[in-house]
């Protein structure tokens, strides 16, 4: 931590040394190998490509990612991020290719029915106001979000979170753990990377802008001829991802491409990893799809988000502390993906695909990437 953030290495350093030493642990020798280990993983990593930049354009082409239209000094966050060295996985985007969006072959996006059908869901429960969306899924949508914001952070952490209360329910020994979370956490690494890889490779457009700009009329590249259609709605507003802890400032669309859902990529990779560390079956797409309980993932577990956990504030004020229960590892796999279209940031494909057999979405991609994971060797010894 110290190596990537040497501008905190004052408050690492004062942290370590407040910490009690249980009586009769080698701590100095912990602490020699612990560098060891540390010094041995930042010189694999040294040429990774997790430092690099490159200026990036954002396309006016029809279709294409640009930067939210209610939040105009956003950058473009992990453009050249899918190209950073893998952990464990083979590069997914080598030996297999993740689907293309519905409608991005069509001159009309609303061409395709697919598209038609995730167009018109979001525009309608993800609207600011919507008059279809339940408070239910509302706060499905917050309880997910972490977006990056003031004392919550990104999803990985709620992931993590999510890991120890599964880790305490299990009953794992701290051996077992050590693994879990190594497991787990290289396996959202590399799922994020595959993610990110296809988000600047389609570069797809966010809901507030292809909402806004359906109609050929509407938006740079605005065709003549065409006034308007009934799917465009040029003043169409998200509800969007909440800014957390943040007095003042508005809600917004994350400042990268759509497609996939890097929440869906990562909580497949998460739950994934858990039901093949327990030994049981791999998770399949069609099992995301089904509304089925899913008895082979059966697991009773309660989840506090940091989104909603009494004291977090938002526009709407101090919101209400919310304790969600799951009963199997799939159910919180789709809503997760779910969760970002009741904000009105994806379109449900960036998570799920309509059909099992397409290989559409951050649910497939994640579920994939832990398989090649754990076909590599990062597996329990």
């Amino acid at each position: 931590m110290a190596a990537l953030w040497p501008e905190q290495e004052s408050f690492f350093t004062a942290h370590a040394e407040a910490s009690p030493t249980p009586a009769g642990v080698g701590i100095d020798d912990g602490h020699r190998l612990g560098v060891r280990v540390a010094n041995a993983l930042l010189a694999l990593r040294k040429d990774d490509g997790a430092a690099d930049q490159v200026h990036y354009a954002a396309s006016s082409a029809r279709g294409r990612h640009r930067v939210d239209p209610l939040n105009p000094g956003q950058a473009f966050l992990g453009a050249t991020w899918g190209e950073v060295a893998h952990f464990v996985a083979r590069p997914a985007h080598r030996h297999f290719a993740l689907d293309r969006p519905p409608g991005y072959d069509e001159d009309d996006f609303l061409a395709d029915p697919n598209y038609r059908l995730d167009h018109d869901e979001v525009r309608s429960v993800g609207q600011l106001h919507s008059a279809t969306r339940s408070p239910e899924e509302t706060q499905i949508g917050t309880f997910w979000a972490y977006d990056g914001v003031a004392r919550i952070g990104t999803p990985p952490r709620l992931y993590n979170q999510i890991l120890r209360t599964v880790a305490e329910v299990r009953g794992t020994t701290v051996d077992e753990n050590a693994e879990l979370f190594a497991l787990a956490n290289v396996a959202m690494a590399d799922a994020c990377i595959e993610a990110w890889f296809w988000k600047y490779h389609y570069n797809l457009w966010r809901p507030v802008i292809g909402i806004r700009e359906a109609s050929p009329s509407n938006g740079p590249s605005g065709e003549p001829g065409v006034n308007s259609i009934p799917e465009a709605d040029p003043f169409w507003t998200p509800l969007g991802a909440p800014p957390s802890n943040q007095p003042g400032q508005p809600r917004f669309t994350p400042p990268f491409p759509s497609y996939p859902s890097g929440h869906a990529t990562f909580g497949a990779a998460l739950f994934q990893t858990v039901q093949t560390f327990f030994g049981g079956p791999e998770i399949t797409t069609a099992d995301v799809l089904s509304d089925q309980p899913a008895e082979r993932y059966a697991l009773d577990f309660d989840v506090v988000s940091d989104e909603l956990n009494g004291v977090t504030t938002g526009p709407e004020g101090v919101r209400t502390r919310h304790v969600r229960h799951f009963q199997d590892l799939v159910e919180p796999i789709r809503e997760n993906a779910l969760s970002r279209v009741f904000l009105g940031v994806h379109w449900r494909f960036d998570g799920l695909p309509r059909d099992p057999a397409d290989n559409v979405g951050g649910v497939p991609l994640g579920l994939a990437v832990v398989g090649d994971v754990v076909r590599r060797g990062l597996t329990r010894y």
